[in-house]
């Protein structure tokens, strides 16, 4: 399979994302940035401090603490549903016949968990790899080679 020209790539993971378009030819990608998202991460103080919940044992006396939230990982997802629910909207207004979603394995299930109808169909490829911090040429090279295989 080979990138089409006019696809379009997003990188992405909790706190970055990049979405490109294909301007060059299949065999030779000329990646060119159409969107770019930042997010910046606060300290967990920033963000807020809730003690664990306490359940109480049915029988007895007893109490347990329950798993506190995370509150990082609550702001990583609604940066994702940011982001996938812009890129649903622009394939509704069919703005890009295919995508391919290149992010980590817990922003790729987000972000798959997220995604609509149209834009999970629009959908080429998969590629569970963290790829935001890497040169333009790195990250055509990574999909060329992922859509190879």
């Amino acid at each position: 399979m080979k990138l089409k020209t006019g696809a379009w790539i997003v990188v992405a993971d909790g706190s970055h994302g990049i979405v490109f378009e294909n301007e060059g030819a299949p065999a030779a990608p000329k990646l060119k940035m159409l969107r770019s998202y930042n997010q910046h991460h606060p300290r967990t103080s920033d963000l807020g401090e809730a003690k664990p919940s306490r359940s109480f044992s049915p029988a007895g006396t007893r109490r347990s603490a329950m798993e506190g939230t995370d509150l990082h990982q609550v702001e990583e997802d609604r940066f994702m549903d940011q982001i996938v629910d812009d890129l649903g909207q622009a394939a509704i207004n069919k703005a890009f016949q295919d995508i391919i979603v290149v992010a980590p394995p817990v922003a790729l299930g987000k972000f798959r968990k997220a995604a609509n109808t149209e834009l999970t169909n629009r959908v080429t490829l998969w590629i569970d790899k963290d790829l935001t911090k890497h040169t333009v040429a790195d990250i055509a090279e990574a999909v060329m080679l992922a859509l190879e295989d």
